[in-house]
């Protein structure tokens, strides 16, 4: 922790984070690139494979879920740990990680 540290993430956690967020960005347009060829072929056969289609944008979703929660961490200044915390929060059925002390969903 650095000297005029206020407790939250350190500069190497930052640094951590934004490196990934970069990484997932570039993964992010790569995968809508090669989701948007595969429409392309698939309508030029005048075939569309749904279950191929499907897999690749649920691979962009989370690709978006794990940016998302990185920039806001970098945003709210979150440890490595709380940021952990709260993806395993996000993966639990029926809560709001965005909201504290979230509620089941009814």
């Amino acid at each position: 922790m650095g000297l005029f540290s206020k407790g939250g993430q350190s500069g190497r956690e930052r640094r951590a984070m934004k490196d990934h967020l970069d990484e997932l960005d570039e993964l992010r347009r790569t995968s809508l690139g090669e989701l948007g060829e595969m429409t392309v072929q698939m309508a030029d056969a005048g075939r569309f494979d749904r279950a191929a289609l499907s897999e690749k944008a649920t691979q962009v979703v989370s690709i978006d879920r794990e940016a998302d929660l990185i920039a806001r961490g970098l945003e709210e200044g979150l440890t490595l740990e709380e940021l952990e915390d709260l993806a395993r929060r996000e993966d639990e059925p029926g809560t709001d990680p965005g909201v504290s002390g979230s509620n089941p969903r009814r």
